[in-house]
Formats: structure tokens, C-alpha cells, sequence
């Protein structure tokens, strides 16, 4: 927890050889404690246990997200972009 900067950029949430979400944030800290409070519950089932970030001003991290995510296919994005299409 203490290597998540609270600063603005993309994170990723991982398993060995599996990624399981990428997403953008003003404060990667704040998204991070989100997730381990169980905000975020389909993200928590995966039990992710890698985390990387990429610090980066908000309209450079809007964009890196969408390229990373069609890169690496991370199974919650799927699940996510399925519930905001609903």
C-alpha cells in the first residue's frame, strides 16, 4: 500500500499470468484502499495479487487505460463495460 502514489494515473490489479482489471484514478491510493474495503466486489473475487501503476495527467490516463485494457483483455473490464452498456 505505501508504493500506491497518491497521484493521478493508470493501475492495474493482476494475477500471475492473468490480469484482472486496469483502471484510472486522480488518486491511485484512494482506488487501491477501494478496492481492499470491498467496494468493488467483482474485482475482490479474483483475489488479485500484483499491482503496477503508471503515473500520468488525466487526459493522457484516459486514453492509456482504453490501449492497455484492448491490449491485455482484463476479465473485470469486461465485466464492467457490459454493466455500464445495461
Amino acid at each position: 500500500m505505501q508504493n500506491a502514489p497518491e497521484e493521478s494515473g493508470v493501475y492495474g490489479l493482476a494475477l500471475p499470468g492473468k490480469w484482472v482489471y486496469i483502471g484510472h484514478s486522480f488518486n491511485i491510493r484512494r482506488a487501491l484502499l477501494d478496492y481492499l474495503s470491498g467496494q468493488k466486489p467483482y474485482v475482490l473475487q479474483w483475489q488479485p495479487r500484483l499491482f503496477t501503476f503508471e503515473l500520468m495527467p488525466y487526459q493522457a490516463r484516459l486514453v492509456r487505460q482504453k490501449e492497455l485494457v484492448a491490449q491485455y483483455h482484463p476479465v473485470c473490464n469486461r465485466k464492467t463495460q457490459s454493466l455500464v452498456r445495461s
